[in-house]
């Protein structure tokens, strides 16, 4: 099988799912999979079908670590799996995430930084949170995500300060 044709299925899934037709999008990546089983782009679709829409965290676990698995330098899967893990509380496994992506040509490092800041947030670490926004801003070049960051660095400033009984 060509790569064309296989992106050919993975580009129909995508305008599918502009047309909100999930089923039919999503048959489409099977079919994709159905002729070559490792093709990490139709994984990462389905992951982010089940995630995003479906809202099957197992097989949205299961189809982000297969894309990963068999195209580790496709950066797409690491933010759905990043998504995915924060979701789901798994904050080892998210950092490690995290770590890897931080040197995967195509991931942004703004992204990666902020998602780094939530993680140390939700653990309480409020201090190494704003660092992480920081870092986030300096490699962040569009102003809505600024502003996001930004919004993130004075909640973490908020909750530092607060005492939790």
């Amino acid at each position: 099988m060509t790569v064309r044709v296989l992106q050919q299925y993975v580009f129909d899934a995508e305008r599918a799912f502009e047309r909100q037709e999930w089923l039919e999008g999503k048959d489409l990546l099977h079919e994709a999979l159905e002729m070559e089983p490792i093709y990490a782009k139709a994984h990462n679709h389905l992951g982010w079908l089940h995630l995003y829409y479906i809202v099957d965290f197992k097989l949205a676990e299961m189809h982000l670590k297969l894309a990963l698995k068999y195209a580790p330098e496709y950066h797409a899967p690491y933010l759905h799996m990043a998504q995915l893990l924060f979701d789901m509380g798994k904050w080892q496994e998210l950092e490690k995430l995290l770590t890897k992506a931080m040197h995967v040509v195509g991931v942004q490092k703004s992204f990666i930084y902020n998602d780094l800041g939530r993680l140390h947030e939700v653990q309480g670490e409020y201090s190494k949170a704003i660092d992480h926004y920081k870092l986030a801003v300096r490699h962040a070049l569009d102003g809505k995500e600024i502003d996001g960051i930004r919004d993130n660095i004075k909640r973490a400033r908020k909750k530092k300060w607060m005492h939790f009984w």
